[in-house]
């Protein structure tokens, strides 16, 4: 029930940014910070996972597998195929057949 003064609805305090001046302090910080590191007297383990902790910063996040992009429109959407047996003995056969006879049998289905 509604009382008078609570705090439901009321803006949280969590979400708020920093701001700018504070992000470039922290910014020349971080930067002095990775200027000061000597790699020469980094240990093989620490130079090992420098990169795996730099990389995720470095590379963009979405990358296609082939490198190049593919327009959503030009992929053909297919439904999935739902395949009925009547026994296990047509299970064991469909398990059998090479990938280019059960998309025939697929595409024949459909």
């Amino acid at each position: 029930m509604f009382q008078v003064g609570n705090q439901y609805g009321k803006m949280s305090k969590r979400g708020k940014a920093l701001d700018k001046e504070m992000r470039e302090r922290i910014k020349q910080l971080a930067n002095g910070l990775i200027d000061s590191i000597d790699i020469d007297k980094l240990t093989s383990n620490q130079r090992a996972n420098m990169p795996k902790a730099l990389l995720p910063y470095l590379l963009p996040k979405e990358l296609s597998i082939n490198g190049e992009m593919v327009n959503e429109d030009e992929q053909e959407i297919k439904p999935p195929a739902v395949i009925i047996f009547k026994d296990t003995k047509e299970y064991k056969a469909y398990n059998k057949m090479s990938e280019d006879e059960k998309d025939k049998m697929v595409d024949a289905a459909t």
